[in-house]
């Protein structure tokens, strides 16, 4: 592990910290270059990603507090202690969605156009996170005995499944996915509930090898999660669908 990937002085750069500034700007530049594409207002997009930038660590940081309050109400300090990649990617999805919605409505913008925009970098943005998590020793696997184990819990020698490798190649491949599908001729926002099906579909695959509690059985509350995700997501794909042909169809345009 290597959780402070190099220093600038004496100022420790930590690993984590790096793979978050560097997921976002490079989804920030792609933003940017597809918002040209589709004749939006670039600078619109800047001011979204700060938005998402700083709503997505608030609320990833609240969900993972609050599912653990016992810890942090003995030693609050702890809330703003971000060293050990406590951060809940759902939460921080739920807060980026909603300060996104409200920010298309202000500014005009077709939200569900931003939502398609936006879905192939949330993927690789989470992609190149995720490598953060393997230097800083967060999000480890369970004890294993496979030929790739890594030793990725940071002060753990136990050879363990490198499940922050298995979740960067799974949403690489959801990104790869989902920017071949840019110019889809679908219904907007289909790459969002696309990617949120893809995803919940690849986190229940990465649960099954995390060292996480589990709620019932051998389900993590992440993996019941993802269920429901996954069947509203393509539900709704389904659904929508079916009412973009029907618009598209000769008889409902007479």
């Amino acid at each position: 592990m290597r959780p402070i990937l190099f220093q600038i002085g004496r100022v420790p750069i930590l690993s984590y910290g790096f793979s978050l500034a560097l997921a976002f700007v490079m989804c920030t530049l792609l933003g940017v270059r597809e918002a040209k594409r589709r004749d939006i207002d670039p600078d619109k997009v800047l001011d979204l990603a700060l938005y998402l930038c700083i709503s997505g660590i608030i609320g990833a940081r609240l969900l993972f507090v609050l599912l653990d309050i016992p810890t942090y109400f003995t030693n609050p300090i702890e809330i703003i202690n971000l060293r050990d990649g406590g951060l809940s990617y759902q939460g921080g999805f739920i807060a980026a969605l909603l300060v996104g919605i409200a920010f298309s409505r202000r500014s005009g913008i077709n939200g569900w156009v931003l939502a398609d925009i936006i879905a192939p970098l949330v993927a690789l943005g989470y992609s190149i996170v995720r490598i953060g998590c393997l230097l800083n020793g967060c999000c480890f696997g369970l004890p294993a005995d496979v030929p790739w184990a890594l030793a990725c819990r940071a002060g753990d020698a136990t050879l363990r499944h490198p499940t922050q490798i298995y979740a960067s190649l799974l949403s690489f491949v959801v990104f790869i996915i989902l920017y071949a599908k840019k110019d889809h001729r679908k219904f907007p926002g289909y790459l969002m509930f696309l990617y949120v099906g893809l995803y919940s579909i690849t986190r229940f695959i990465v649960e099954i090898f995390r060292d996480v509690p589990r709620l019932i059985g051998p389900f993590s509350l992440a993996q019941l999660a993802s269920v429901v995700f996954v069947f509203g997501a393509f539900a709704c794909i389904r659904v929508l669908s079916a009412e973009a042909i029907e618009e598209q169809s000769p008889a409902t345009q007479r």
